[in-house]
């Protein structure tokens, strides 16, 4: 099972292709990441409503503790 990764760093708004770095291994210099597991069976349509979420959590005043923004 392959995995694939989008990262993109700090201060980078993503609205170019050359803001993001894509490919089927991890990029530990950039500060924050995506993985795609392919063996999932997921749809983009899954990943979208998994980055929702996301959104959600990192949006949320519940969520105090990860990671100290």
């Amino acid at each position: 099972m392959s995995n694939h990764y989008v990262s993109i760093n700090r201060g980078k708004d993503g609205f170019k292709l050359s803001d993001f770095t894509t490919g089927s291994s991890s990029t530990s210099g950039d500060d924050i990441e995506l993985r795609v597991a392919d063996g999932a069976s997921l749809k983009r349509k899954d990943v979208v409503l998994a980055l929702e979420a996301f959104e959600r959590f990192f949006e949320s005043k519940l969520n105090t503790d990860f990671p100290p923004l």
